[in-house]
């Protein structure tokens, strides 16, 4: 079978936290043989390279790269679309974890509606997500018509095609909102948005040790150059 969806997972020092996000792929109701997942170690210092080495050993549609630490998730999910054999890719942090029917339903609403981006609901453990974005399905999704503005975080279902049409890829290195910049290009040039509201796709965990990325401290001035980066996208498209 063609694999349907490549789920990328920039992984760094996840600890346990990543047995959830593993365990959820290993639920998912699309069949094993229609879907990859590729775990890419951007250096972890943790026991996690011979977990997910032995994960891998054992459970045939995933895959593990292992690579210099980046210092951050840009390169890691780079390196992954371009590992990916799969129709669409899905961006999953290594802390967070899908809904067991999330790549199944996320793949076909995305086919039903000639998608280039699917943004799945999403619920917060322990931190913010979109609310007034998912309270329906939205097949035919603008900057426009929807709130989609409310979710630029990459936890989304982007066809592969698309990707490569436009040339499309994380901002690398360590720095902020390089998700922003690729999620904004992506709404303001695809040729349709579909959003899935009616089933929880994703899950947003904020870590008991708060040292998920995104809380990390941050240089200001380093920061709203990154704004300005996502905002020059705007004006552009």
């Amino acid at each position: 079978m063609p694999v349907k969806v490549s789920v990328v997972i920039p992984v760094y020092n996840p600890g346990n936290y990543i047995e959830d996000c593993i365990a959820s792929l290993r639920r998912q109701s699309l069949p094993p043989d229609e879907f990859e997942a590729i775990f890419v170690d951007d250096g972890s210092t943790d026991d996690t390279p011979a977990r997910l080495d032995a994960v891998a050993a054992e459970t045939e549609n995933f895959k593990v790269i292992h690579q210099e630490a980046s210092g951050w998730s840009g390169k890691p999910r780079n390196v992954g679309i371009a590992a990916s054999e799969g129709e669409f890719v899905m961006f999953v942090d290594n802390d967070d974890y899908l809904g067991d029917e999330a790549l199944e339903r996320m793949y076909d609403y995305a086919v039903a509606n000639g998608a280039d981006v699917v943004v799945g609901k999403m619920a917060g453990k322990g931190r913010g997500v979109p609310v007034e974005l998912f309270r329906r399905n939205h097949p035919r999704a603008t900057v426009d018509n929807a709130p989609l503005i409310d979710s630029l975080t990459p936890h989304k279902m982007f066809r592969r095609a698309f990707l490569d049409r436009i040339g499309l890829r994380f901002p690398e290195g360590r720095r902020r909102l390089e998700d922003h910049v690729f999620v904004t290009e992506a709404y303001l040039r695809a040729d349709n948005v579909s959003v899935l509201g009616d089933y929880v796709c994703y899950y947003h965990l904020k870590r008991d040790d708060a040292s998920n990325a995104g809380f990390q401290r941050f240089d200001p001035v380093g920061y709203f150059k990154n704004l300005r980066e996502a905002l020059d996208v705007v004006e552009k498209y």
